[in-house]
């Protein structure tokens, strides 16, 4: 098409989605070339016509959009998630900021019968119901299956269900909006939940590429001790690598892996292998050695690491179930690791991986939590009502698991009260009521978890040494006694050394009796 025009540009849009720019040269000449193109002089007319845009290319495009967005919004990519639920919770806190939060509704209650994939009745399962800020509604079904939750205010919620064995699942959905469960005032709201079998989990192989040379290490504080070191790398396939730390009593300092014969002999002068302490740190493990040196020193083969701050933490326990297959294995055994006997310590941030760890593997000989979480429901009501202002940004880390009334079964997963079985190793909890990072009513409401369905357990809730259980050194030798006194009586240790007491103090491990933790004033020991 050829449109001649006046000298100005003028546009012109066809009604076929062709568009016509036209204007006059005023001062173009092109000189006549060999191909014998016309020559354009100024004042010449031409009509420049643009290509058509595809009728199909917008609606690629929003298509495209609309799925990337969807998503966004649904992924469970844990690079994702966080953001996502971060933003969702400043958006509705600028709303609820300016117009006032969600109120609580009338009471109402949520009844049903909880079933297997068989379609028979499951008793001991628990059920949940959250509200947005974390308060939670819970019951234990009968030897029939059925449970009723009463109390609950009435709206729209996303319960939980799960029980030992059995994989948790939440009863519905946040969006579409249909899939919700609402609880209507005054009345019963049934739900029957269907639990399957919990997959078992394919923890990776893993195995050692690297063993460095034994090192003597001394720590003067928080006690004073030394043991000999190693530095391992295990490779627990998947491309991942993970560097941990070995260590154990001084007894073995002249120790090396060519110490153990054709015959099998442990590398020790006494001939005894060592119990194992798998000791997960919230944190670089190389920087809590004056931990792992005093536990080494009192006879236990400590092997420490210390998994990234993450959101991927079924990942990090997927390798600590590699780790400890390996060691079972007898990997460590040229290094007087006893593979047989496997205690596990965590505090803090790291005892969501132990106790997480607890649920896949019972086959464990003692547990040891400091300071652990074991509601994260309970740790987010206590944020949003201002009672628990943690440091670290562990308030962060709570908003971006999201709103519990809507994503529930992130809380569920790491809440161990849900998950204790009669069968759990010999647990000893200690606490400090000062902890300001996580609240000492976490390790209480662990031990009445514990103590529901009848397993072993120890609980100790101190007065002094702060969160990490370690801000004074009488506090520090206090709770490194109560641990020594629950690994000597779950897990045993061949060998008592002598000089772990601060000067001044004569004697074993054996505690003096006007040293000897009381049993009153919060801390107590039931098992």
């Amino acid at each position: 098409m050829v449109v001649l025009c006046s000298r100005r540009p003028i546009p012109y849009d066809t009604h076929d989605g062709w568009r016509l720019s036209y204007h006059t040269l005023q001062s173009i000449a092109a000189p006549a070339s060999r191909s014998r193109s016309p020559t354009l002089r100024a004042g010449s007319t031409i009509a420049l016509v643009i290509a058509r845009r595809p009728a199909w290319l917008w609606p690629l495009v929003s298509v495209a959009l609309l799925v990337g967005l969807a998503w966004l919004a649904i992924t469970d990519d844990a690079r994702v998630w966080p953001v996502r639920n971060t933003a969702e919770y400043h958006v509705l806190r600028w709303w609820w900021d300016r117009f006032g939060e969600p109120l609580r509704g009338e009471p109402g209650a949520l009844r049903g019968i909880v079933r297997d994939a068989q379609g028979r009745s499951l008793a001991g399962a628990h059920v949940l119901v959250a509200r947005w800020d974390g308060t939670s509604y819970s019951a234990v079904t009968a030897v029939d299956g059925s449970y009723r939750i009463g109390g609950v205010p009435a709206g729209s919620y996303v319960p939980v269900a799960g029980a030992s064995g059995h994989a948790g699942v939440a009863l519905g959905r946040w969006w579409p909006p249909w899939l919700r469960v609402e609880i209507a005032a005054g009345k019963d709201t049934v739900v029957d939940a269907v639990l399957p079998v919990a997959a078992p989990p394919v923890a990776g192989s893993s195995a050692t590429t690297g063993v460095s040379a034994a090192t003597t290490l001394r720590c003067e504080s928080p006690l004073a001790s030394e043991a000999t070191r190693r530095t391992i790398t295990f490779e627990h396939g998947r491309g991942r690598w993970q560097q941990a730390w070995y260590y154990v009593p001084i007894d073995t300092g002249a120790s090396s892996a060519a110490r153990a014969d054709a015959s099998g002999a442990p590398p020790t002068s006494s001939g005894a292998y060592f119990p194992v302490l798998l000791t997960v740190y919230p944190g670089p493990a190389d920087q809590w050695e004056c931990v792992s040196v005093p536990l080494a020193a009192a006879g236990y083969a400590v092997l420490a690491v210390g998994p990234d701050y993450s959101f991927a933490l079924e990942r990090d326990v997927d390798d600590l179930q590699g780790l400890v297959a390996y060691v079972r294995a007898g990997g460590l055994g040229y290094l007087g690791a006893d593979g047989s006997r496997i205690g596990v310590l965590a505090g803090s941030y790291s005892s969501l991986h132990v106790q997480r760890l607890l649920q896949r593997d019972r086959e464990y000989a003692a547990a040891l939590l400091l300071g652990p979480i074991a509601d994260l429901f309970d740790m987010r009501r206590r944020l949003e009502d201002r009672t628990f202002l943690p440091p670290f940004g562990l308030d962060q880390a709570l908003v971006a698991l999201g709103l519990p009334d809507r994503q529930p079964l992130r809380y569920w997963r790491y809440s161990s009260v849900y998950h204790v079985r009669r069968d759990l190793p010999p647990t000893d909890v200690i606490h400090s009521r000062s902890d300001d990072v996580v609240p000492f009513q976490q390790g209480e409401r662990l031990a009445r978890a514990l103590a529901a369905v009848g397993a072993p357990y120890e609980l100790h809730i101190l007065e002094g040494a702060g969160h990490y259980l370690l801000s004074e050194r009488d506090d520090a030798l206090r709770i490194y006694r109560l641990t020594l006194a629950f690994l000597e009586k779950h897990l045993s240790s061949p060998l008592i050394p002598q000089p772990l007491l601060p000067p001044g103090e004569k004697g074993s491990k054996q505690l003096p009796d006007d040293r000897s933790p009381s049993p009153t004033r919060g801390e107590g020991t039931r098992g």
